[in-house]
């Protein structure tokens, strides 16, 4: 994507893709929900939960606390921030990229209604916390390898992050 996004676009965009998931989050098999699909795989609760918490760090930044634990040198979030994160506000999240320690997930929530209940909270609650604070000032929150980005940055990120994981839960056969 080249060119800057709106913060308006990016808080459509994150709303939109945070109700899709939630959407395909409420539709898991409670009989499967804490059952990974092959070994070394996150079961669906568990890949919930990494949606959740990726909005851990950047909450708690807002609220001046510590986000994410910057990861790289400056010249390797250089190069990926002109390499693969317009890709990634363009739409597309690289298959295989490794999740920040913050956002790994221990666990998973009882249910998947459960769930997507702390998901459209999480997320509502950080994109609220986010305007409020844009509009006061500019906002630059971190990242753990891309370093420090924009509020409709992070918006567009979390919102292509949670289409990439939603991707990934189970799909009901059709009748």
């Amino acid at each position: 994507m080249r060119g800057r996004i709106s913060i308006a676009q990016a808080a459509e965009d994150h709303v939109a893709a945070i109700e899709d998931v939630a959407r395909v989050i409420e539709s898991q098999d409670p009989a499967l929900w804490t059952r990974a699909p092959r070994p070394g795989k996150w079961s669906p609760a568990e890949i919930a939960q990494h949606i959740i918490l990726s909005y851990g760090p950047p909450l708690a930044e807002l609220d001046g606390g510590a986000g994410f634990a910057v990861r790289l040198p400056w010249w390797k979030r250089a190069v990926l921030r002109r390499k693969v994160l317009p890709r990634i506000l363009g739409g597309t999240f690289p298959q295989g990229a490794p999740a920040p320690r913050e956002s790994r997930p221990q666990s998973g929530s009882a249910n998947p209604a459960e769930a997507a209940r702390t998901l459209r909270e999480k997320a509502t609650r950080f994109a609220t916390r986010l305007a409020e604070a844009d509009a006061a000032r500019r906002v630059r929150l971190t990242h753990a390898y891309f370093g420090k980005l924009t509020a409709p940055e992070i918006l567009k990120l979390l919102a292509v992050h949670a289409g990439h994981h939603g991707a990934q839960f189970p799909r009901a056969p059709a009748r």
